[in-house]
């Protein structure tokens, strides 16, 4: 990993966190990747102890001062700190100790946004905590609380970041130029911090509504997107896909239907892929379709996922509408449309439930700009909801 100052640390822990990484050394035998300390977002009245930019995602590691050395931390992303069981009170003791740098996170997120990394948190806790307890509900959303030791720091950057590289040497030399504009990084360089030379995964880019990640503007805005949100009224075809003729007299030209059976997490990402890692679906179908509205061609992408029962798809509805929470990979990215689409970038979006059956619908222009609020869209996205598709 390289290693960049920018600018003064914000916190004492910031020591152990930069001593950790250096001692994982140059190039990509620990980890690889550029780490920035003393990156300063916009719009942020202080920098951040450390940003470190990763193939597969940007980490955010942020310091938290405690008073004392402490057995035992209790850290909730929202609620109250405990130090040995004893609250943690600070100058206001109704703001926990997460939320400036939940803040920071949130602004990262906007610098990074298009090339759709996943923006991802770790609190570095010090002068010492012996064991450190969160709950299972921010663990599974890739936010760590830990003492900054090499070994604990580099398990939890390796765990929240995922396995599978999101962008290239290229186009991490672009973001960097961005991020630290005096600094500069050959593609040889960054090849040799473990960014691949050539695209080995789907695009980066990815839909509007997907890629305002991880954190979105805000600290109450993230507190929301590391809960859970809402997907909207049901589908009309519980019972499965109808004929195709139904889709047909609609205008719909279907390009491409895949069937992936029951391996939906294979084809998402984010905080989705996650939760359905987790929890199994029962199959996943996914449609391209090729439709003109108004004399405009127009690309519609459709998932439909389907679960075990009624429960876990709503839970996964309600997560998969979140803005940030990643989502189902659209066809397009992972194998040609020759005359649609370059991507679901900026795409309209909506989605629907009907017992364990939820289906997920963007729509965007063929060879024009598109919006993701473009009333047009929104109503292409919207008729597909109930439409029966082969």
């Amino acid at each position: 990993m390289r290693l960049v100052r920018l600018g003064d640390a914000q916190s004492a822990v910031a020591a152990d966190v930069k001593a950790a990484l250096a001692s994982w050394g140059g190039g990509d035998a620990v980890l690889g990747g550029v780490a920035l300390a003393g990156y300063l977002p916009p719009g942020r009245p202080r920098p951040v102890d450390m940003l470190v930019l990763l193939p597969n995602a940007a980490v955010v590691v942020a310091g938290v001062d405690l008073p004392d050395p402490a057995m035992r931390l209790d850290a909730p992303v929202t609620g109250q700190w405990k130090i040995d069981g004893w609250p943690l009170v600070g100058p206001d003791p109704t703001v926990n100790p997460a939320a400036e740098a939940v803040g920071v996170a949130a602004a990262v997120a906007e610098v990074v946004r298009e090339t759709g990394l996943p923006v991802r948190l770790i609190l570095a806790i010090g002068p010492y905590v012996g064991q450190v307890t969160q709950p299972q509900m921010d663990l599974d959303r890739g936010i760590r609380v830990l003492h900054p030791m090499p070994t604990t720091l580099l398990a939890a950057v390796r765990d929240v970041a995922g396995p599978a590289p999101g962008i290239t040497a290229e186009q991490a030399g672009g973001l960097l130029i961005h991020l630290c504009p005096d600094e500069r990084f050959t593609t040889d360089e960054l090849i040799a911090e473990g960014f691949p030379a050539a695209a080995t995964a789907a695009p980066a880019e990815t839909p509007a509504r997907k890629r305002r990640r991880w954190l979105p503007i805000g600290a109450a805005a993230l507190i929301g997107a590391l809960a859970v949100g809402s997907v909207i009224a049901a589908l009309s075809t519980a019972g499965g896909p109808a004929p195709a003729a139904a889709s047909q007299a609609a205008g719909y030209t279907r390009v491409e239907t895949v069937d992936d059976e029951s391996r939906c997490a294979d084809h998402a990402y984010g905080d989705v892929k996650v939760w359905l890692s987790h929890n199994q679906c029962v199959d996943l179908r996914r449609w391209n379709y090729r439709v003109e509205d108004s004399g405009r061609p127009a690309g519609v992408a459709v998932a439909e996922i389907r679960f075990g029962g009624p429960e876990p798809a709503a839970a996964f509805q309600s997560l998969a509408e979140q803005p940030g929470a990643g989502g189902i990979t659209e066809l397009l990215r992972e194998r040609p449309w020759p005359g649609g689409p370059t991507s679901f970038d900026r795409a309209a979006f909506t989605s629907n439930r009907s017992g364990g059956t939820v289906r997920l619908v963007e729509t965007v222009w063929i060879g024009q700009p598109s919006a993701a609020d473009d009333p047009a869209l929104v109503s292409l996205a919207k008729r597909t909801l109930n439409l029966a598709l082969s």
